[in-house]
């Protein structure tokens, strides 16, 4: 089976709303705020088939006169959702738009007498505009009226235990009326509809009306399932050449824990320099907020963990506004140091939760997903519990546009003992919070389907949707994973839905989709893309490259050059005034400049800086302490740091079997001061400094004669000659010289 661009649609959220929606002009002046054209209606109605929502737009403008006046449009749609087909209706009946490819070329209607002006254009705008789409009316007559008809498809979310869509709310509200709509729900198999639920109002109806103003507008299909593991359904549509487009579906049943599941709850803080670009207050309020989400009756305690670890509360207190104040402020004086030692936590844990009376127990570990040289077995060794005994709840918090670089290490535990794994950005916990309930809920562990990419983890009330492309009438995979016992899951058929066209925008540039090898040559590159190339124009939507254009009826070759743009010939917009700069342009290609790529987080200067300014005069010092002991002592030390995000997670030390002085250089690097990245500016990657060190004795002086730093950014084992170097089997380069 062949994938294209996995599409996770785990956010629904609408777009920011475009300033000025509806602008005018008349074909001489700038295009400005409406003044005479006005939205007299706009009504909607929504068809949601399981997972896929098809949506139909029909807005009435209105010219009331003195002048003919062309008007510009601008819209946004929900994440995700393809414009699939749009229309106008006027004096002349039911224009349908044909799609039309870019480039294309204008000309002013007076050079084409046998034609009117083509009277509607739909296009994908720039990224840099202040809207998705844009629709561009050619001048609308005095005292006359258009109605425009736009249509798109859209996936739905699966959201505490509902499918979820959500309509962006509508700006310029005045010029703009409110929109009135009707949506139509058919559940999933597996579930019966429960009602649906639009903003606060809820109706155990299929059928409900809406309102949607300048607010968006969540609809929610809310589910009832016939079991206790989650379901999973397929929509699939035949594209083109035996090959087909699904949208996969997983939903899981909205399972709460109980009080008596769990007795206590103790929470396991990263409080490492990395976490600085977290920021203190936003660690706090998910404490307090997880805290505070809790079943009743629980016993609390926490452990903050850089280089080292430490009970907060010295031992278990009952959950009350006092108890959870301790934990905020212990978080908030907690002065960061280098190192993320998870493991020393994960052993500290194990005292606390064994340490008396043993009841049923949370570990809630916060962090950023910085770990160093660990693996998952480690965290699981350090825990050492009984998997009957407790629950991991993960919640990793992304600081900028990063993401969790030890995820994986992360997850093991959680796969092993049961829980949750929560990824966030920092920026975006505010709004996370709000489901913070969901985060407590059972979960669903080490999913699999195939060779299609999904969540390790589904929560109770929550799941996602893959959209994929492959061969023949149905994709044959199931769905594996594990709550309290393993499950395999054979999808089953969901309602018929338009899926094709959600599975062809996910598509990227030299992707094969259409190609059964996952290596193809050229000469199945070619016949991929000619299916590619064919199953787009068999399916078309809104996109870089196409547009939908509505053209004239009026003149004498109209009925004629109809025909021949819809069966594949050349089109040419003709306009009575020219589409405005920067709007609906004249092409529909937008060609995206090049990235370039960004500088890595520590620059090779700023590494012997560091060596030179903060290690050198410490390590002199360690040197010192140990010619007291040794007064012979001589030899290079190589030292190996790994940096990233602001912190030295890990310190490792080569050429020295003087456990002391080791101690002593040890300390020394995990106090180095690195600087935080700018991730606008800096990738976030890891670093690994290989740095060299030499203690000589000069006339009876300590000297230290300084390395050349050597190090791979972002982390490249293979780069890293002998390996990454282990301070558990030192090689004894540096020992006591005993023949002076």
């Amino acid at each position: 089976m062949r994938l294209a661009a996995s599409t996770a649609l785990l956010c629904s959220a609408a777009l920011a709303h475009s300033e000025t929606a509806l602008t005018e002009d008349n074909g001489t002046s700038a295009p400005a705020p409406t003044r005479q054209l006005f939205e007299a209606a706009c009504d909607m109605t929504i068809d949601l088939r399981a997972s896929i929502a098809q949506v139909e737009v029909r807005q009435r403008i209105v010219n009331p006169g003195p002048d003919a006046m062309a008007a510009t449009y601008e819209l946004d749609l929900p994440t995700g959702a393809t414009i699939t087909a749009f229309a106008l209706r006027g004096a002349a009946g039911v224009e349908t738009a044909l799609a039309i490819p870019g480039p294309f070329n204008s000309v002013d209607a007076s050079d084409r007498p046998v034609l009117g002006p083509d009277p509607a254009l739909l296009t994908r705008q720039p990224p840099d505009a202040t809207a998705q789409y844009a629709v561009r009316l050619q001048p609308i007559p005095a005292d006359h009226e258009v109605t425009l008809i736009t249509k798109y498809t859209m996936v739905g979310q699966v959201h505490a235990g509902a499918i979820r869509v959500v309509l962006p709310g509508r700006a310029n509200i005045g010029k703009l009326t409110a929109c009135r709509g009707t949506v139509r729900a058919t559940p999933g198999p597996g579930t019966t509809l429960a009602g649906i639920t639009i903003g606060k109002t809820v109706t155990t109806k299929a059928t409900a009306p809406f309102v949607l103003d300048d607010r968006d507008l969540p609809i929610d299909a809310n589910l009832s399932f016939a079991g206790k593991e989650p379901v999973v359904w397929t929509q699939t549509q035949p594209i083109v050449d035996g090959w087909s487009a699904t949208v996969v579906t997983v939903a899981a049943p909205p399972i709460r824990t109980t009080s008596t599941q769990t007795r206590r709850a103790l929470f396991v803080i990263d409080g490492s320099r990395s976490m600085e670009l977290v920021g203190r207050g936003n660690v706090s309020k998910v404490v307090d907020r997880i805290a505070r989400a809790l079943p009743a009756g629980v016993e609390l305690e926490g452990i903050i963990y850089d280089r080292t670890a430490q009970r907060v509360l010295k031992g278990w207190k009952p959950e009350s506004m006092q108890t959870v104040a301790e934990l905020v402020s212990a978080v908030q004086k907690h002065v960061p140091q280098n190192g993320s030692t998870l493991t020393s936590a994960f052993e500290l844990a194990h005292t606390a939760i064994t340490d008396g009376a043993r009841a049923q127990t949370m570990v809630i570990v916060i962090t950023d997903g910085v770990l160093g040289d660990v693996t998952g077995n480690d965290l699981i060794k350090a825990l050492a519990l009984k998997t009957s005994t407790v629950d991991v709840l993960t919640v990793v918090l992304d600081p900028g546009r990063t993401t969790a670089p030890d995820a994986d290490v992360l997850r093991a535990p959680v796969n092993l003992y049961g829980g949750s794994f929560v990824e966030l950005s920092a920026d975006d916990i505010d709004n996370a919070l709000l489901v913070v309930d969901d985060w407590l809920r059972p979960s669903w562990l080490e999913l699999a389907m195939g060779n299609v990419a999904i969540p390790a983890t589904v929560r109770a009330g929550s799941g996602f949707t893959r959209t994929i492309i492959h061969p023949g009438a149905a994709s044959r995979f199931s769905l594996t994973g594990h709550g309290d016992l393993p499950f395999a899951i054979t999808p089953r058929a969901g309602p018929s839905a338009p899926v094709a066209t959600l599975a062809l925008a996910t598509i990227s540039d030299g992707q094969t989709p259409f190609s059964a090898d996952p290596d193809p040559d050229d000469t199945e590159r070619a016949r991929a893309t000619r299916v590619l190339k064919k199953a787009l124009a068999a399916h078309p939507f809104a996109r870089d490259g196409l547009a939908f254009a509505v053209l004239s009826t009026q003149g004498k070759v109209a009925r004629n050059r109809i025909a021949m743009v819809k069966g594949g010939g050349p089109y040419e917009r003709v306009t009575a005034v020219d589409d405005p700069s920067g709007r609906a342009t004249s092409s529909a290609t937008y060609v995206k400049p090049p990235v370039p790529p960004k500088p890595t987080a520590i620059a090779k200067i700023t590494l012997e800086r560091l060596f030179r300014d903060q290690l050198q005069p410490k390590a002199f010092a360690c040197y010192q302490r140990a010619l007291a002991r040794s007064p012979r002592l001589t030899g290079t030390i190589l030292f190996a740091l790994r940096l990233g995000r602001g912190e030295v997670t890990q310190v490792n030390l080569t050429g020295t079997t003087d456990q002391p002085f080791e101690d002593c250089l040890r300390d020394a690097a995990f106090t180095l001061t690195v600087p935080f990245p700018d991730f606008s500016v800096n990738a976030d990657d890891q670093t690994l400094a290989h740095y060299p060190l030499t203690f000589n004795l000069s006339e009876a002086k300590p000297v230290i004669v300084l390395g050349d730093a050597d190090s791979t950014s972002p982390l490249d084992i293979d780069s890293i000659q002998g390996g990454v170097p282990n301070s558990a089997t030192p090689l004894g380069d540096l020992r006591p010289n005993k023949n002076p």
